[in-house]
């Protein structure tokens, strides 16, 4: 099981299944607080197909990935924050 994990995520150590889902459902919670759907996974795919992101679909994320994914997403998120409250100023 964890060799088909590895093959699926790309990851060259072990990582396991618990800790691959949580990262999961990090990511998508981030998207779903960017106002995008995670119930239609072409529209998480399409995000995460962009080269600013990942440049993967979700599926083909590893846990590094998904790690840096994450990172992203929440850097976005503060940008837009602080834009917003700029502009409330």
């Amino acid at each position: 099981m964890i060799r088909e994990m590895e093959k699926q995520t790309g990851s060259s150590s072990p990582v396991s299944y618990e800790v691959l889902k949580k990262k999961r459902s990090a990511v998508l919670h981030q998207m779903q607080l960017m106002g995008i759907d995670t119930a239609d996974w072409a529209a998480v795919d399409n995000f995460c197909l962009g080269v600013r992101i990942a440049g993967k679909k979700f599926r083909e994320l590893s846990a590094d990935d998904l790690d840096a994914v994450l990172l992203r997403i929440r850097s976005i998120r503060q940008k837009d924050m602080q834009k917003a409250k700029k502009e409330l100023n």
